[in-house]
Order: structure tokens, then C-alpha cells, then sequence
């Protein structure tokens, strides 16, 4: 069995405090558009992927809506997209994401992490993905 490639980043040190950012690819599943090299936060106390005004730039399908709790338990109706979605060169998959329009970048939930082998490594404000 082939095993994929690890992949090293650096935390991203213009935040505060620097937090785990990887670049992701999303398309379009019904016009194939594409964003490629867009930051993504890992959020792994995040149920779902959010994505920002990027759903508008390519178009993306609602496929329907779901409620999202948020902090304070906030509960927001939110719409769900289907997008192509691949974390560096790693195989794409098919995701139901939500979008925060406000938001100035992704945050990627468990519904994408889980499929993935990371190793977050804090002191060296370093990344291992595979």
C-alpha cells in the first residue's frame, strides 16, 4: 500500500499567538472553477469546514442548510456547499462545507482532518501533514 508524501509547514507567526495554517485547493464539483493556494486555519475543535467569500468566487452549489453552534452556544442557520477540496498535493475529496462571508480565511473542521495524519508540533511552531 502507497502511503502519502509528509508535508511540513511553519505555524503562521503573523497571528497572535501563531497558529497551524496549510494551503488548500477547492473547486467548483459541477464547473470544475478553482482556487488553488488559499491558507487554511486547522480548527480540530470544529465539527465542519468553514469557508470564506471564496463559495461566491466559484460559484459553489447549496446543497441545503444546517444549524452550526458557535461560542456562548450561539446557534446560526448556515448553508451548506459541496466543494472539491485537496490539502497541498494530497488527494481531493468531495466536502459539505459551511461559509462565515465575514471570515477572512478557511478553518478546517474534523470533517477534513480526520481523513489526514497531522502532527502539530507547538515548541517548534511547526506542521507534519500526510
Amino acid at each position: 500500500m502507497e502511503s502519502n508524501p509528509v508535508i511540513r509547514y511553519n505555524y503562521n507567526a503573523q497571528i497572535n499567538p501563531p497558529a497551524p495554517f496549510v494551503l488548500v485547493t477547492l473547486k467548483n464539483v459541477l464547473t470544475g472553477a478553482e482556487a488553488a493556494n488559499l491558507p487554511a486555519q486547522l480548527d480540530c475543535a470544529a465539527d465542519r469546514t468553514l469557508l470564506s467569500r471564496v463559495v461566491e468566487a466559484l460559484g459553489l452549489p447549496t446543497i441545503g442548510s444546517i444549524q452550526i453552534g458557535g461560542v456562548g452556544g450561539t446557534i446560526a442557520e448556515m448553508l451548506v456547499y459541496a466543494v472539491r477540496l485537496s490539502l497541498h498535493d494530497l488527494p481531493e475529496r468531495d466536502v459539505e462545507v459551511v461559509a462565515h462571508l465575514d471570515e477572512s480565511w478557511i478553518l478546517l473542521g474534523r470533517d477534513v482532518l480526520n481523513f489526514h495524519r497531522i502532527v502539530l508540533d507547538g515548541p517548534r511552531l511547526a506542521l507534519e501533514l500526510q
